[in-house]
């Protein structure tokens, strides 16, 4: 196998400066949580979109949404049910340039027994020295019921909406 003649960076994800969250809308309200506990695998270079590529492996275990009892609810059965999927996972299928520093990411997202392909919009900040951080933020919108995380009383939308917007923001160093 021949390497390719320029590949995407290979950025360090900095976990401590780094954020992925969720915005679920219950009972006409929008709360957030976050996943305490992701890796991320991040190939990019605006100049090699064609070898760049996104893979992120999230721990359910350690979604947090300030109340206790919600945070043990979304580990049963009834919503992420963790001791059978304790992870979701998304790869990226091909990235895009929108103009600037604009992208669009597609995917296979995998999240308790499905998997779904979905689009994230992202934004990329290249550091402003040699050496410094680079920003990779974005978000989509997830339609939780696809993916069997709602069940019970909770596979209705008339407490909890379907939609769940999904944020990221990652603080990304290259390889010394």
């Amino acid at each position: 196998m021949v390497a390719p003649a320029h590949a995407a960076t290979a950025w360090v994800v900095d976990p401590a400066q780094s954020r992925l969250t969720f915005h679920p809308t219950l009972a006409g309200g929008e709360f957030a949580g976050r996943f305490e506990q992701f890796e991320a695998t991040i190939r990019f270079d605006s100049a090699d979109l064609a070898h760049s590529s996104l893979l992120v492996v999230v721990d359910l275990l350690s979604a947090r949404t300030g109340e206790p009892d919600r945070d043990t609810a979304l580990q049963g059965q009834d919503f992420f049910l963790t001791s059978r999927w304790p992870q979701a996972r998304f790869a990226s299928t091909a990235i895009k340039a929108l103009g600037g520093n604009k992208y669009e990411a597609t995917g296979k997202l995998t999240l308790r027994d499905a998997t779904r392909d979905i689009r994230l919009a992202l934004h990329f900040d290249p550091p402003a020295a040699a050496g410094g951080v680079a920003k990779l933020t974005g978000s989509t919108t997830v339609k939780r019921l696809e993916f069997g995380v709602g069940q019970g009383d909770w596979r209705g939308t008339e407490w909890l909406a379907d939609a769940v917007r999904v944020e990221f923001s990652l603080a990304l160093r290259a390889p010394r």
